[in-house]
């Protein structure tokens, strides 16, 4: 889903919808690099012998040169997981900043963001609880960033959002400022 389609919902739908999106997005890059995780351990378990072939001679040695690389790949997930949630925020502030072009659109901004930061509270200990399972916390346990931003979800919120509201104040005192006067003008 692009910032285009996200800008269909209006900016408290696109404030909702990353947020959401942050909350999720740990676990599907978690369970897909322990998804690789298990499928290479599953892989080095198992060995064949592979006859008439000059290049190989059994599975390991194939799966060496043409699946483990790949599989190696999974390091990547962990960076795509904190690129993701810095793309996330960086949206919202930048849509907090947009919203100071309407003063009545900033105080919904600032009221919703305020219940946002309320229901955060709610996603923390709905992780904290996930992560009790033992599988789970085998999952997250590489993502280091993702389980902080988790852990500390209220304070993330509350901050994002107050730097949403303040660059939206900052805008909307920017365009008051910065309009031509008529009798300024020689």
């Amino acid at each position: 889903m692009g910032l285009r389609e996200m800008m269909a919902y209006g900016n408290i739908g696109v404030v909702l919808i990353s947020l959401m999106l942050i909350s999720v997005s740990g676990i599907f890059f978690g369970f897909t690099y322990f998804f690789f995780d298990q499928l290479q351990t599953g892989f080095e378990s198992t060995d064949c012998v592979i006859t008439g072939n000059d290049i190989v001679s059994s599975c390991q040695e194939l799966w060496q040169l043409s699946l483990y690389p790949f599989l190696e790949l999974r390091e990547i997930l962990i960076w795509l997981s904190i690129f993701f949630m810095f793309t996330l925020v960086l949206a919202m502030l930048l849509l907090g900043y947009q919203t100071g072009f309407r003063p009545h659109m900033l105080g919904l901004l600032a009221f919703f963001e305020l219940l946002l930061t309320y229901a955060s509270l709610y996603v923390a200990n709905i992780y904290r609880t996930l992560i009790e399972n033992d599988v789970i916390r085998g999952m997250l346990l590489d993502f280091t960033v993702y389980n902080k931003v988790m852990m500390n979800f209220p304070w993330f919120v509350f901050i994002v959002s107050l730097f949403s509201v303040i660059l939206g104040i900052v805008n909307w005192q920017r365009s008051k400022i910065n309009t031509p006067i008529g009798d300024l003008d020689y």
